[in-house]
């Protein structure tokens, strides 16, 4: 039996029950004061051609902690998600990109319970799925040195230690991950760019 690739699982729709909710159409759009940023919506959908969204631009969120020492600035924004079952809510994605350099946790928000959320950089550059996929794994190896117990692993905190660590990344996902779909393929490592190419 072939492993299961568990990096496709954060597009599963795990609630059982039937999505009831109409999306407004490109034409349906909300109004916004542009006088007021107060009164600005968090999100900003961009149309394409066939109509459906192509980029969400979260507005007015932090840079999460890690990100911002790295330079790679993602906000993350909750939509809202609910279920019956509050596990089916927890995102460690959200989670492991929010947590604290100094302690190793993220804030009690960001725990559990966390559902759906929308993950865009703040300098509103591409967001390659490679890209977030090797952010979150970063701060995945940061928890790992924390579980050591000597302390935060300061010394990974900036830009040219991501970058080192990204091109052993992206090596190791070359030979294990083929894919054949150009950028937007998650599996394919064959030419992906840096994010601080983009």
């Amino acid at each position: 039996m072939a492993p299961i690739d568990y990096s496709k699982w954060d597009n599963i729709d795990t609630d059982s029950e039937p999505d009831t909710s109409q999306r407004p159409s490109a034409a349906e759009s909300i109004p916004v004061n542009a006088s007021s940023p107060l009164n600005a919506p968090s999100l900003t959908e961009t149309h394409g051609d066939s109509g459906h969204v192509e980029a969400v631009i979260v507005r007015c969120e932090p840079v999460a902690p890690i990100p911002a020492l790295i330079e790679v600035p993602l906000v993350l924004h909750r939509v809202g998600t609910e279920s019956v079952n509050q596990v089916d809510l927890d995102n460690q994605i959200a989670t492991y990109l929010n947590i604290d350099a100094n302690s190793g946790y993220a804030p009690p928000e960001w725990q559990s319970h966390v559902g759906t959320v929308v993950v865009a950089r703040k300098d509103r550059r591409p967001l390659l799925p490679q890209h977030l996929e090797g952010v979150w794994m970063f701060c995945d190896h940061v928890l790992d040195l924390f579980g050591d117990g000597e302390g935060p692993p300061s010394w990974l905190y900036s830009r040219q230690a991501f970058e080192k660590w990204w091109a052993e990344y992206c090596d190791e996902q070359k030979r294990l991950r083929p894919g054949k779909g150009g950028e937007r393929d998650p599996d394919d490592w064959r030419a992906v760019r840096s994010p601080y190419q983009v």
